[in-house]
């Protein structure tokens, strides 16, 4: 059986919010692993490149017409994908801790589950 169509075998077996679990489960354990290391780290590096590389491919799909997500959550998983890049870049300069990745891959992965998120009451009085 060839890669393409073992690729369409899973595509047409499995559940596609699966599927990116999955996935961002794979990145965000291998960022975990990779937390505490020096910004120059090869480990590091690579779980750096593996995760913005999710998030642009994440991103090019929201941005296609045919994206059946509904348009207000479609706008804010891109705005986000635009924060991983811009954070992305400031721990490869040694400036940032990759935990804000590890944290939104999580909500992102809770939410792919169909965990709900809990909202924060506005601080009153101030």
């Amino acid at each position: 059986m060839s890669i393409a169509a073992y690729q369409q075998t899973i595509a047409d077996c499995d559940d596609p919010r699966r599927i990116e679990y999955r996935l961002f489960l794979r990145i965000t354990l291998l960022l975990e692993k990779h937390r505490d290391a020096d910004w120059r780290s090869a480990g590091l590096k690579e779980a750096l490149w593996r995760n913005l590389e999710l998030w642009n491919v994440l991103r090019a799909d929201l941005l296609e017409d045919a994206n059946a997500l509904p348009e207000a959550l479609r706008a804010g998983l891109v705005s986000l994908s635009f924060t991983v890049a811009r954070h992305t870049r400031s721990v490869l300069r040694g400036e940032a801790p990759a935990g804000l990745l590890i944290d939104i891959n999580r909500a992102v992965m809770q939410g792919l589950q169909g965990v709900p998120q809990p909202v924060e009451e506005p601080a009153h009085g101030t």
